[in-house]
């Protein structure tokens, strides 16, 4: 879609002020925000809704936790290798604490935020929930249509003593990060979950958060994929999973060129040099289809920078691959080297012109790439619950707050 010069010149001019007068974009979004906020409140009705919710604390009470899925549970990838994240989450959080730890509380997509919001801060109160966990960065079921987590969190924290814990997946974009950083203001039972970059200091100074953690990958998912994989081979020496951009193209005709097989999208059947946009949303394969696909690669290449910018993720692909005995090749610095031991467990590639001599280091070693999938392997099924539901344990405790697995 074009952009019309008047939005272009306002977005110039935004940008300029910005620079001019740092945090002007995120005061201007503060102002709107706390306006619809105030309206939300009056039209939603909360302080007659919730005359009769009593104020609840959690001190003493043992742990539990309640689950708001954002796309679930009714949804068909609500299940064991479903690609599901929150349906991993919940179920990576049971095998961390116990089972009778954890409870989902579903959204309708048709529900408004108002009757969302005055039912979950009553089910949090009435199930005796110490914490409860959802992805902020939209409201649950709602495509991304909505974000009104502030507006519950405003109303949630008066009555409620637990803590919110924020998962966040893509904080690189300023937007994201000024959404959560409302919650944190509201109040500092709230611990921003992110699974790309480090955020420490992001939602307050001096604050500890959150991340990056690996999103989990549940034992019950893995057991279903080991299942499905058993007794296949590693027929792709090289996979490649994302859009066929013209400098990839190249850099993968360098591959072949070497007598590298190389698999694009081999999940998808998309290794197709002459697509080089490939709309990844259409004919979309399942989750497992992909978790198979890395089961039959020997190396997958990872690429780090978010779409929001120059910034380095960790990406959900390198547990995933690991697991599953394929060696990531990555450019990030500061992200995989915090969970995987370089050249051991993993392979790093600083530039496109290093993929090359890095595929052929593994390759022409198989002792060396046979140690070194088994390795990564074997550190990924370590982590596969403890790197997410851990290290929120560990933020927990830095912070002071309630522990979600009891001593």
């Amino acid at each position: 879609m074009a952009v019309s010069p008047e939005l272009t010149t306002r977005a110039k001019i935004g940008s300029l002020a910005s620079r001019i007068y740092p945090g002007l974009d995120e005061a201007i979004l503060n102002r709107k925000r706390d306006r619809e906020m105030r309206a939300e409140i009056e039209t939603g009705g909360y302080a007659s809704a919730l005359s009769d919710v009593p104020i609840f604390t959690t001190k003493g009470r043992p742990s539990h936790l309640v689950v708001v899925p954002q796309i679930g549970p009714d949804a068909p990838t609500w299940k064991p290798a479903g690609g599901n994240f929150f349906y991993e989450i919940a179920q990576a959080a049971r095998e961390y604490a116990g089972a009778d730890k954890v409870t989902i509380f579903g959204v309708d997509a048709a529900e408004s935020p108002a009757a969302w919001h005055q039912r979950l801060i009553r089910f949090l109160i009435s199930s005796e929930a110490t914490h409860v966990i959802g992805q902020v960065e939209s409201d649950p079921n709602s495509s991304g249509a909505s974000q009104t987590w502030d507006t519950l969190w405003s109303q949630l924290s008066t009555r409620w003593d637990g803590v919110l814990l924020g998962v966040v997946t893509d904080s690189s974009f300023r937007y994201i990060t000024f959404a959560a950083r409302r919650l944190a203001r509201i109040s500092s039972r709230f611990v921003l979950v992110d699974i790309c970059i480090p955020m420490d200091g992001v939602m307050k100074r001096g604050r500890v958060e959150v991340g990056p953690v690996n999103m989990p990958v549940s034992n019950e998912t893995l057991a279903v994929i080991d299942e499905h994989s058993a007794g296949l081979s590693k027929i792709y020496d090289v996979a490649f999973i994302g859009v066929l951009y013209p400098y990839r193209i190249e850099m993968l005709d360098d591959l072949r060129a070497l007598g590298v097989r190389v698999a694009v999208n081999p999940h998808r059947g998309d290794d197709n040099p002459s697509d080089l946009t490939g709309d990844l949303r259409a004919n979309q394969p399942s989750w497992l289809d992909y978790m198979l696909a890395l089961a039959q690669s020997n190396l997958v290449l990872n690429f780090s920078q978010s779409s929001a910018g120059p910034y380095q993720q960790l990406k959900t692909r390198v547990l995933e691959a690991s697991a599953l005995g394929c060696v990531i090749l990555t450019d990030d610095v500061d992200r995989t080297d915090r969970f995987w031991v370089p050249e051991e467990e993993y392979g790093y590639f600083a530039t496109l012109a290093d993929v090359p001599a890095v595929v052929e280091r593994f390759l022409a070693d198989p002792a060396k790439l046979a140690a070194a999938q088994a390795a990564a392997k074997a550190r990924a099924r370590a982590i596969n619950v403890t790197s997410f539901w851990g290290g929120i344990e560990d933020g927990l405790r830095a912070r002071g707050l309630p522990p979600f697995k009891d001593a």
